[in-house]
């Protein structure tokens, strides 16, 4: 039995996406390629977050679907978040909380702030990528936040931007939504799966798109509330002790 969390490096797996040196690089791609290739090959069942992947990887490996399960993930952010009434938090900005990688398809998210002339703010605990991102002086990056911390910058968010074109899950915008943050997401991967229309959606290769979705959460109070008020929906779907329970029926089936 094997849990496969995605397949982001057989999608996104370019030099760009990396900072080792390409020779080790490349042999760890082909490592871990095999190791995948192996475990969904020879494994009784595969347990997958989302059905995409169940999908995907029935379709890559043309592997039976029906050894394959998914176990959706869920939300836990423990944080104790305040409302600004003062200090930097009082300027109006988007926010974006996750790693730095290419598919998580940053700079379009940088043009769009540009572009609106909004502010920014990137919560980010290993941010070896941000030398290789647009310079903006509207990106602001906050490094490793605490719970705390990042419960109360998605509280004051004016939105949550997930722009990323790859996902095994998407759960910082779960927990965005839990802190009554609405979203805006790309269109792409497992996401749409996963936020159902508790967000809304913009095509990640186009920044036109992108920019006219956040003026119309910015400028349309309604459709803001609409998102909350979904999201607080939304989020209740997904509770980790449901994903451990069957996690655990899963291994008991294939014990037996």
């Amino acid at each position: 039995m094997v849990t496969i969390h995605d397949l982001i490096k057989h999608y996104s797996a370019d030099l760009s996406s990396t900072t080792r040196n390409p020779l080790a690089y490349l042999i760890k791609l082909i490592g871990y390629r095999i190791s995948v290739w192996n475990a969904v090959t020879f494994a009784k069942t595969i347990i997958v977050p989302a059905n995409y992947w169940k999908k995907e990887i029935s379709r890559k490996f043309n592997i039976n679907s029906v050894k394959i399960s998914v176990t959706y993930e869920g939300v836990f952010l423990k944080g104790s978040p305040f409302k600004a009434e003062g200090g930097p938090l009082l300027t109006p900005y988007l926010m974006y909380v996750g790693n730095l990688y290419p598919h998580k398809n940053i700079p379009i998210l940088i043009e769009a702030v540009e572009r609106l002339k909004i502010h920014l703010k990137i919560a980010c605990a290993r941010n070896v990528f941000e030398n290789r991102l647009p310079k903006s002086e509207y990106t602001q990056y906050l490094g490793m936040v605490s719970d705390d911390e990042l419960a109360t910058l998605y509280k004051n968010a004016l939105c949550f931007v997930f722009p990323s074109k790859i996902e095994g899950f998407g759960l910082t915008g779960l927990e965005a939504m839990s802190q009554c943050c609405p979203v805006i997401a790309a269109n792409a991967s497992c996401l749409p799966e996963i936020y159902g229309d508790a967000a809304l959606y913009f095509d990640p290769n186009n920044v036109n798109d992108l920019v006219s979705k956040i003026q119309s959460v910015l400028s349309d109070k309604n459709l803001m509330k609409s998102l909350v008020t979904k999201g607080k929906l939304q989020v209740k779907k997904y509770s980790w002790a449901t994903m451990a329970n069957q996690t655990w029926e899963i291994y008991q089936n294939v014990l037996r």
